[in-house]
């Protein structure tokens, strides 16, 4: 099994989170260093930072489910022109540090406008209640 640290679309009550439903999730209440950005596409994309955090929850996936995962996430282990990264990286709950997976953003031109607080769940809830 492997932690995988969700930040955007997968998280709970978003609209890709079916990808996830079928895992365990860890924390919903976990976070990483780096820093959010809206490439008003639908979904964040994340550069890491030693400075602000993002927020997000840790699924446990089975090693032999990541490559599902990384078509979803457009990611390549050998590719040359992929959209995101998938690193390694340290995640954090209340009680302890996790080693996880992310995909992190190494298309720069996508980050188009910073998420200050680092939550994207902020960032959709308030563009669907703007639309109702």
């Amino acid at each position: 099994m492997e932690n995988v640290f969700v930040y955007g679309s997968l998280k709970k009550q978003e609209k890709n989170h079916y990808m996830m439903e079928n895992y365990s999730c860890l924390s919903m209440d976990a976070w990483i260093y780096g820093k959010l950005y809206d490439g008003f596409v639908g979904y964040p994309f994340l550069v890491l930072d030693k400075k602000s955090k993002v927020y997000g929850e840790i699924y446990q996936v089975p090693s032999e489910d990541l490559g599902i995962l990384d078509e979803f996430e457009d990611y390549c282990p050998d590719g040359d022109n992929n959209l995101y990264e998938r690193v390694e990286i340290d995640a954090f709950t209340k009680t302890s540090c996790l080693k996880a997976y992310v995909y992190v953003c190494v298309q720069t031109e996508m980050l188009k406008e910073e998420i200050v607080y680092g939550n994207w769940s902020l960032v959709e809830g308030k563009r669907k209640k703007d639309k109702e």
